[in-house]
């Protein structure tokens, strides 16, 4: 381990490193003087024990799905879908419950808007960021 620690870090490790700087600073770990403080440790780190370093305090691994802006986005659009259909089925049910079941169109209708939703959404994640791989940068 400690001879890991000493191995050189090439540019595009601190490249890495300071891109996961930024998501914790995004994420509300680091405030904007400790993130520029330790993203200036990331340019002069010489070695991995330098990164390493840099991340003290900070968890290594990523967030639980959960916690996710866009995870918590899906859930409100799940929500949503469920409460708009609720709402649809309590209707038909206070209303005497005569007749087909006439939400059932609401349920297709909204079923099909919100996994169009969800596809942009999962499309939208596969494209690279604007510049990246289309050899315009």
């Amino acid at each position: 381990m400690a001879e890991s620690l000493d191995t050189l870090v090439a540019d595009s490790d601190r490249e890495a490193a300071a891109k996961d700087l930024r998501k914790h600073h995004d994420s509300g770990r680091l405030t904007l003087s400790e993130f520029e403080s330790r993203l200036a440790e990331v340019h002069a780190a010489r070695t991995r024990g330098d990164l390493e370093h840099a991340f003290r305090q900070l968890p290594r691994s990523e967030p639980p799905a959960s916690l996710r802006v866009r995870d918590r986005r899906w859930s409100s659009l799940a929500l949503q879908y469920a409460l708009l259909n609720l709402v649809c089925i309590l209707i038909w049910l206070f209303s005497g419950a005569q007749g087909s079941f006439w939400p059932k169109w609401v349920l297709v209708g909204t079923l099909v808007v919100y996994l169009r939703r969800l596809g942009r959404r999962s499309h939208r994640r596969e494209l690279p960021p604007a510049g990246e791989g289309d050899g315009t940068t």
